[in-house]
C-alpha cells in the first residue's frame, strides 16, 4: 500500500489561521503609526507656537490678541461658535501677527484640518476655567483640539517651554479616542 504525500485539511487550516493571526497583528500595529505621527506633529507645532508666542511677547510686551471671530470659523464657515479664533487656513487671525512678525514661517495647520481638529488660543479671566485648575490668576491657553490620544503632553518625552505647561493632562473629547490638549501660561 502506497502512502500518499501531502497536507491534510487540518494542517492547511492551521497554517491559514496562523497567517490570519499574523496579518491581524501587523494591521493593528501599523494602524497606530499614522495616529502617533499626527499627534507628534501636533505636539511639535504646539511647542513651536508657544515659543513664537513667547518671542512675540518679549519683543512687544504683550501676547497677541485672541481675536474672537464670527461664526464663520473653519473651511467654508461650516463650524465654530464664534467665541474663539481657530487655526483653520481660512482663519489665522491669532496666528497672523506671529507669521507677519517673522515668529512663525507659516500658520500651522493640523494634520487633519476640520471642525473637530484645530488649534485655538484664548485668554481666560476665570482661573478655575478650562481644566487649568492650578492657575491662580488670569492666563492664556493654547488648545490642540481633536488629537488621536496616542499620548498625553505631560507624558511626552520632550519638554515644553518653561513658561507654558499642560493643563491637568487632557480634557475629554468627542469619543473615538479623541482628546484635547491644553497648555496654559499666566498673564504676567
Amino acid at each position: 500500500m502506497k502512502k500518499s504525500v501531502g497536507f491534510t485539511i487540518v494542517e492547511l487550516l492551521i497554517v491559514i489561521v496562523v497567517i490570519g493571526i499574523l496579518a491581524a497583528i501587523t494591521v493593528i500595529a501599523f494602524s497606530n503609526i499614522n495616529a502617533k505621527s499626527r499627534d507628534n506633529e501636533r505636539y511639535a507645532e504646539a511647542k513651536t507656537i508657544m515659543k513664537a508666542l513667547e518671542l512675540y511677547k518679549a519683543d512687544r510686551g504683550v501676547y497677541p490678541p485672541n481675536s474672537a471671530t464670527t461664526a464663520v470659523n473653519g473651511p467654508g464657515g461650516a463650524c465654530g461658535d464664534g467665541s474663539y479664533s481657530y487655526s483653520f487656513a481660512t482663519d489665522d487671525s491669532w496666528l497672523r501677527p506671529l507669521v507677519l512678525g517673522g515668529y512663525l514661517t507659516k500658520a500651522p495647520t493640523p494634520a487633519i484640518n476640520d471642525c473637530s481638529h484645530y488649534y485655538r488660543y484664548y485668554y481666560v479671566s476665570n482661573p478655575t476655567s478650562y481644566n487649568c485648575l492650578s492657575r491662580t490668576s488670569r492666563y492664556y491657553v493654547l488648545e490642540i483640539v481633536g488629537t488621536d490620544a496616542t499620548f498625553l503632553p505631560d507624558d511626552a518625552s520632550s519638554t515644553l517651554t518653561s513658561q507654558w505647561r499642560p493643563c491637568s493632562g487632557a480634557t475629554a473629547g468627542w469619543g473615538n479616542g479623541k482628546v484635547n490638549w491644553a497648555f496654559s501660561k499666566d498673564e504676567n
